[in-house]
């Protein structure tokens, strides 16, 4: 069959986000995806498996669909496995036709090489360090009844710590002698990396100061940085990397680039009361991966898509999304056949009830039935602030938000939760997760709590945990058990549950 075909056939859409892929470990072990069954090929199960090949120079990752059931019926389809941008455009795709597949049997081909999704084109491969494959399906014979789409998520769960690390009597330390740190389980209190601090005289004159981290089972990979914290409460930042295992080798050195003789030299700067600070930095994955639930969107009933996954037919030719953009911007910002104002105590914002109305249901019930907004044609938004309507507006008019901090992102999440603009809820809640810190998890919880948000609240329960004392030993945390005991006990249950 020929691609353009094949392409007006209904087909199947299965798209998988794979979260927190840069803590990807799985050298020669297969990543499999949540399971889906296709009703439409003899109610069969498949998933989505990541592979990755190390037989190169630099290892290449295979996408491969497979099978999951016991079935003996041959199902005869073709399918296209791909690696996805974050508007959807397709990085790299295999296409087999004709193919019969038994039950357990698989077909896969390799579609990128580990420094491609690493290094290279990893802004492309990996937006918010999450990487996106799809599978389309159709049968070879006849087509679907009707096309679905099934998205489901995969989340490597990460640890987080950060401590100050006080090297005390600085000035004593002798070559080869150590200084060690180490990081606990907050489950079974056992040793999960440890730090190591010692001088080594490479140099006739000045000694090197050398620090070794020491990975233990079950450890598979981390993120570390480093930092001198000097007598001004300053950060300086020393050394920041990336360590994977996948064999014997745990322990990894590095220098710091200030010697003892420049730190020596430097003591009123760096080495307050004889003690050298370093704030670290610690993110690390054993290994545990937690899927989401899935979800299915009947393409032919579905009117909002989620964020990033509405893709184009191969062959259709389309105009520059930019352009659109920015004859919606030019109707916004010129009140070009505005026939609806957005009041507030000290402003009004003109604007268009249809292009309100496709963004948001809640300005749809508003302008479809006789409310007062409708009658009146001014809708009252006084209870949002001006930088966050602005924001609101333009984002429905040309999909930007501009550059948030942690204020301006939880009152727009706010903002859309209140008007249903579901996919710039989402915008918001990513900004939050990539922005968390132990300083505003509680603030991101309560905010989670309140408007029912499970996934954003499901994941700032996990950083609380990660991080344990560093936050239940907190101001903040001690305010939550204040004002919201119910919410910090269900927290902390979630350690306990098995």
């Amino acid at each position: 069959m020929s691609c353009e075909g094949e392409c007006e056939k209904k087909c199947f859409t299965f798209i998988w986000k794979l979260e927190n892929a840069s803590y990807c470990w799985q050298k020669q072990v297969f990543l499999d995806s949540p399971v889906f069954k296709v009703d439409e090929l003899e109610k069969s199960k498949w998933k989505l498996s990541l592979y990755e090949i190390i037989g190169e120079k630099k290892g290449s990752f295979e996408l491969r669909l497979q099978r999951d059931d016991k079935g003996v019926e041959k199902v005869k389809l073709n399918f296209e496995l791909a690696f996805l941008a974050s508007d959807g455009t397709v990085l790299q795709s295999f296409k087999k036709e004709e193919i019969v597949i038994l039950g357990n049997q698989y077909f896969g081909n390799r579609l990128a090489s580990r420094n491609e999704v690493f290094f290279t084109r990893r802004s492309v491969f990996l937006p918010q360090d999450t990487l996106t494959a799809r599978c389309r399906m159709w049968k070879s014979v006849g087509e679907f009844t009707k096309e679905v789409q099934y998205f489901a998520r995969t989340r490597i769960v990460v640890e987080k710590r950060s401590f100050l690390w006080n090297i005390e009597n600085f000035s004593t330390l002798e070559s080869d002698a150590k200084r060690t740190y180490e990081i606990k389980s907050q489950d079974t209190d056992e040793q999960l990396i440890c730090l190591e601090l010692f001088v080594s005289r490479k140099k006739i004159l000045d000694e090197t100061i050398r620090i070794a981290i020491i990975h233990k089972d079950p450890i598979k990979s981390s993120f570390f940085q480093l930092f001198i914290v000097d007598a001004s409460k300053n950060l300086l930042d020393c050394f920041q990397d990336e360590f994977s295992y996948h064999d014997s080798i745990k322990r990894k050195e590095f220098d710091l680039f200030l010697t003892k003789r420049k730190l020596m030299e430097n003591k009123i700067v760096y080495l307050p009361n004889n003690s050298l600070s370093l704030q670290c930095e610690f993110s690390f994955s054993s290994g545990i991966l937690k899927h989401e639930e899935t979800k299915i969107y009947d393409c032919s009933t579905l009117k909002n898509e989620p964020t990033g996954y509405l893709l184009l037919k191969e062959n259709d030719v389309s105009v520059p999304i930019g352009i659109l953009i920015d004859d919606l911007k030019s109707m916004l910002n010129n009140s070009l056949h505005s026939d609806i104002k957005l009041k507030t105590s000290s402003h009004s914002y003109p604007a268009h009830k249809c292009i309100l109305s496709t963004r948001s249901p809640v300005f749809e019930a508003m302008f479809s039935t006789d409310m007062k907004e409708k009658i009146d044609n001014c809708v009252d938004i006084g209870d949002l602030k001006e930088d966050t309507i602005l924001r609101m507006l333009r984002y429905i008019y040309g999909a930007d938000v501009g550059e948030l901090e942690w204020t301006s992102a939880t009152e727009l999440y706010e903002a859309a939760d209140k008007y249903q603009i579901l996919n710039l809820k989402d915008m918001c809640s990513s900004f939050l997760k990539n922005n968390l810190r132990p300083s505003n998890a509680c603030k991101a919880l309560i905010l989670a709590d309140l408007h029912e948000d499970q996934d954003l609240k499901g994941f700032v329960q996990d950083f609380i945990l990660s991080y344990g004392k560093n936050i239940v030993n907190s101001d903040e945390w001690n305010q939550l058990l204040e004002t919201n005991a119910k919410l910090a006990a269900e927290t902390t249950r979630l350690k306990f549950k098995g």
